[in-house]
């Protein structure tokens, strides 16, 4: 759990550096953040957006970064998931949107989860 914990520290650091206005620190950010799995870089993202008591810069940036992966890796990442990994998905993002305070953080949520939506119905319908 120690370890976990030590991963979604260092991510949090990492999207702090995506932000960064230092071009060199951003670039080194976003090869690192390419370079993770798909499935850790939705743990990691979905777990950024929950925690309510991180920086609202990197909350942000962490729903901007899951709907950008669901929009454009869908096919690569989504599928792979174990079936009730999918479900916790959606399940953690429902109820994410129902917990959320601030309103543009609910948004982008709303977003990603419509986003999600818009795949799957392509796929049940593919």
């Amino acid at each position: 759990m120690a370890a976990a914990a030590a991963e979604q520290q260092q991510f949090y650091l990492l999207l702090g550096n995506l932000l960064s206005p230092d071009n060199v620190v951003r670039k080194q950010a976003e090869e690192t953040y390419e370079n993770i799995p798909g499935q850790s870089k939705i743990t990691f993202l979905l777990q950024a957006i929950r925690n309510t008591t991180a920086a609202e810069e990197a909350r942000q940036m962490a729903a901007v970064l899951l709907r950008r992966l669901l929009s454009s890796a869908f096919d690569e990442v989504y599928p792979t998931l174990p079936s009730d990994v999918q479900t916790a998905i959606k399940s953690e993002l429902l109820m994410i949107i129902q917990m959320e305070t601030q309103s543009s953080m609910r948004k982008k949520i709303c977003d990603i989860a419509a986003e999600l939506a818009r795949n799957l119905i392509g796929v049940s319908l593919g």
